[in-house]
């Protein structure tokens, strides 16, 4: 518990910090001037608005006042909602892919791993987006939205396959090692010698002993996430919890750090719910 608490009001520093970096910056002429007293000057204000409200208000466009807290729901669940579909599904297919990478002798698939591994985000996205296109126009099939028009037009497919692919070849990269250190354990050659098949092996013995590798790469997976998830949204202009940030006319303090508190808690509730998925993982293939 006291760990716990410790690190929460760790987060909740670097957030202020964060929020207030750009605020520090000032350029006169020539010279750059940091003015550190603004980090205390803006956080204590912020404390002292919490209680009037103050601190949950922000200006949408040049003088439009809304209430942070009766916007964020939709925006939440929307970011919430990507990241943990997007997740479920990489893990899903990563106990299957890095299987077979580890079994495989192709070593082109293990190059293909790596090469899209060197790939950043924002040029896979826009190679998708641009593919989709290519297709409508040669063959006027429309495969996917490459962007959202509107809260009844999103755009799902492609999100989903950039936020699924940055994870996963994480984790098959990480798990295919594991998988191929735990296929030389003994108990694994013991079985393969008494004739026990291929298939019953993976199920009753190495998927369960890969999942406490899987769970302890957790914090690892939904950093990857969180750090993309701002440039997905933006390029497909998906109504999430970064619209607060990117489509404001100019910074505002207190919106960044209640933005970065949603993501925070939005953070927690992928780690747990993941953990959920995990354990009902190890339950499935238990062999008690």
């Amino acid at each position: 518990m006291y760990r716990t608490i410790s690190t929460l009001c760790l987060v909740g520093a670097v957030i202020f910090i964060l929020a207030s970096l750009p605020l520090t910056v000032t350029i006169f002429g020539d010279s750059l001037l940091i003015e550190w007293s603004i980090i205390y000057d803006k956080t204590l204000a912020y404390f002292n608005g919490v209680l009037s409200g103050e601190s949950f208000t922000y200006t949408e466009g040049k003088d439009r006042t809304q209430h942070f807290f009766a916007d964020v729901p939709s925006h939440f669940m929307t970011s919430f909602l990507y990241l943990l579909v997007a997740a479920l599904i990489a893990i899903s297919l990563s106990l299957v892919l890095s299987i077979w990478v580890s079994l495989t002798k192709k070593e082109w698939v293990k190059d293909v791993i790596g090469f899209l591994s060197v790939i950043p985000d924002f040029i896979m996205i826009i190679f998708l987006q641009l593919v989709v296109v290519y297709i409508y126009e040669e063959y006027g099939v429309a495969v996917s939205r490459v962007a959202t028009k509107s809260s009844e037009e999103p755009a799902v497919l492609l999100p989903l396959i950039v936020m699924i692919l940055i994870p996963l070849i994480y984790l098959i990269r990480n798990l295919s090692e594991r998988t191929f250190d735990v296929m030389g354990e003994d108990y694994i050659l013991n079985a393969k010698a008494k004739g026990i098949r291929r298939l019953p092996i993976i199920f009753n013995h190495v998927i369960r002993n890969v999942l406490p590798f899987l769970k302890a790469d957790l914090h690892k997976i939904l950093a990857i996430m969180m750090s993309n998830l701002f440039i997905v949204e933006y390029l497909f202009n998906i109504n999430g919890l970064s619209a607060f940030i990117f489509n404001n006319y100019s910074y505002q303090f207190n919106l960044t750090v209640n933005t970065l508190i949603a993501l925070m808690v939005v953070y927690m509730l992928l780690y747990l719910c993941l953990t959920l998925f995990i354990r009902f993982l190890e339950r499935i293939f238990a062999n008690d």
